[in-house]
């Protein structure tokens, strides 16, 4: 989901251990407010160069640039699974950040999850859910703005709520459950972060255990 409302730190690279060597973690380039990027991060297998890396896709209207992050979320075929995410800005109170859960096939840096992005009045977390899923299942909610019921920016909005799990027939992720909630959860005005999947999740999985595997 994009939102054209976003309206508003580089760091250096750094490396992470992984059981199969090192992950090296690369901001973008950011115009001269260091808050718009202007290239893409990205995350690369070793420790010098810049082949073997995954970069998260862009366009002209979105860079994901800003604050690359990694971390190990689980194992498949003897590789780790790690999460990827990068941010775009537009220098204002909106973001946008694209997630990407990283194997390696072949020497190589490979997303198993179709588009997800998500704002940052979101949330998203994995869950062990093993009578469904041999990997963890990525379960995130994103507020959906009511603009026709006058809603503003961080007041209380109901969510998106969406979930992806690992699919041994294709070998990647795909979307099981989708819908919107009934009731309406803080937004930022109200809420220091926000919690939507933990009251939600009874929901998800039972949508989960439905969908045809």
């Amino acid at each position: 989901m994009r939102f054209k409302w976003i309206i508003g730190v580089l760091f250096a690279g750094v490396c992470i251990a992984s059981c199969q060597g090192q992950y090296r973690i690369l901001p973008g380039e950011a115009d001269k407010d260091a808050c718009n990027p202007t290239s893409p991060a990205r995350i690369c297998l070793g420790t010098v160069g810049t082949a073997h890396c995954y970069s998260p896709p862009s366009d002209k209207d979105y860079i994901f640039g800003l604050e690359p992050k990694a971390k190990a979320v689980g194992r498949l075929n003897d590789h780790e699974l790690t999460l990827f995410t990068a941010m775009f800005s537009g220098c204002g109170s909106g973001t946008l950040t694209k997630f990407a859960l990283l194997t390696v096939e072949m020497g190589e840096l490979v997303n198993l999850l179709p588009e997800v992005e998500l704002s940052n009045q979101s949330e998203y977390t994995f869950w062990s859910l093993p009578q469904l899923s041999s990997l963890p299942v990525l379960a995130t909610a994103d507020f959906i703005w009511d603009f026709d019921a006058g809603e503003t920016h961080f007041a209380h909005h109901r969510f998106g709520i969406e979930a992806f799990v690992f699919d041994t027939k294709s070998g990647r992720y795909v979307q099981r459950a989708s819908y919107e909630t009934r009731k309406k959860y803080p937004g930022l005005d109200d809420a220091d972060e926000i919690k939507v999947l933990g009251l939600e999740r009874a929901t998800i999985v039972a949508k989960l255990r439905h969908e045809p595997r």
